[in-house]
């Protein structure tokens, strides 16, 4: 009953925020370091994660800077901006991380856990936890 009443009061305070506002908000949702936890998808349907690969990653989201390390090494690092945009793994509008090289991820949030799923065909859904 907790998170049905949390749910609807971010989806009212969405509704009754500025276009900044939402950026805000969705940008507060985001910063911070994810540990990653496993990745699903491709055209194979596989499921990648820290044990599988020998990777450990980490992303961290920081105003409007990205970064990734692999196994404790900065492997990328770039800008990116929060939009709302249409969503070819949903088909609807979500927000969307889109980075400096023109990647597109639709953002999910679900306590500790963030969701990024790439927006192509055959990509993947990442799962993170906060660090």
């Amino acid at each position: 009953m907790k998170r049905i009443f949390l749910i609807v009061l971010f989806v009212g305070l969405l509704f009754s925020c500025s276009d900044d506002e939402k950026e805000q908000l969705f940008v507060a949702e985001i910063i911070g370091s994810w540990d990653w936890v496993e990745s699903t998808g491709g055209i194979d349907g596989r499921t990648e994660t820290p044990a599988s690969t020998g990777n450990e990653i980490v992303v961290e989201f920081w105003g409007a800077s990205y970064k990734k390390y692999v196994n404790d090494e900065l492997v990328e690092e770039m800008t990116y901006k929060l939009e709302e945009g249409e969503s070819m793994i949903f088909g609807k509008k979500t927000v969307q991380i889109i980075y400096q090289n023109g990647w597109k991820q639709s953002i999910e949030r679900c306590d500790t856990k963030l969701i990024l799923h790439d927006e192509c065909s055959d990509c993947f859904r990442n799962e993170y936890n906060r660090k």
